[in-house]
């Protein structure tokens, strides 16, 4: 698209400005170019004049091209525009979603030590007995290790 406004803007500038030189060789070859002619048999030079209508078409061409690039290039913008508030919207609704899970997981834990804590709250409560064995009698200048057992 960018090559055809390009081409059309120099074919417009060239036929303003040209100058064209048809030059036939000694062979009969025809050659047209934008130089005098040195080595040719007959040289002649054409005289080209710009036809104000075509110049008038070309440009309204150009430019109807171009509008159309530049709306396109602004669709183009907007739909990177709505792509990026919509990849922002889902990141924050993800972002939104994980946060939810991490304060349920909160929640419960907070449960689970709660239950926990009245567990043992209740087995505190419960009254406990510690029950003494009998004692031994031990006769006066006997001695008792810590290893031996009594029966």
């Amino acid at each position: 698209m960018r090559y055809f406004v390009l081409i059309a803007m120099i074919i417009a500038w060239q036929q303003a400005e040209a100058e064209v030189f048809k030059c036939v060789g000694k062979d009969g070859k025809t050659v047209y170019q934008s130089k005098p002619c040195q080595t040719a048999a007959k040289v002649e030079q054409l005289d080209i004049q710009a036809d104000p209508e075509l110049e008038a078409a070309a440009k309204a061409k150009r430019e109807a091209l171009e509008s159309e690039y530049d709306s396109k290039k602004a669709a183009k913008r907007e739909a990177e525009r709505r792509d990026a508030v919509l990849r922002n919207q889902t990141e924050s609704t993800n972002a939104l979603k994980q946060s939810a899970i991490a304060q349920q997981q909160q929640v419960e834990a907070a449960q689970r030590q709660a239950a926990a804590l009245e567990r043992q709250a209740q087995h505190n409560a419960n009254p406990v007995m510690i029950v003494a064995p009998p004692a031994v009698p031990v006769s006066p200048g006997s001695t008792v290790t810590k290893d031996q057992t009594l029966r």
